[in-house]
């Protein structure tokens, strides 16, 4: 099993992103673009943010478990190891 619940990294992406596209409209008015310029900016942010999240997520969701670890050995002495008399 996975140590992250499902859709962990895609909903952190999304918030992500939508931080990202408002950060990349707000710039974009700021550096001068038309307001449609620095939207449609914004939009292709959000959109290949967005993506990169849900393909990071369904990495980690079709990724095999971890193998069990092995049980630690028990060390029981028999007196084999000492030399016979």
């Amino acid at each position: 099993m996975n140590a992250l619940p499902p859709y962990t990294i895609a909903r952190y992406g999304v918030y992500a992103a939508l931080a990202m596209a408002v950060a990349a409209a707000w710039l974009g008015t700021r550096a001068g673009y038309p307001f449609d310029q620095a939207l449609m900016r914004a939009i292709f942010t959000f959109v290949l943010v967005t993506t990169v999240a849900f393909g990071a997520e369904a990495i980690v969701l079709t990724s095999p478990p971890r193998p069990a670890p092995p049980p630690p050995a028990d060390h029981q002495s028999d007196d084999t190891d000492q030399p016979d008399e």
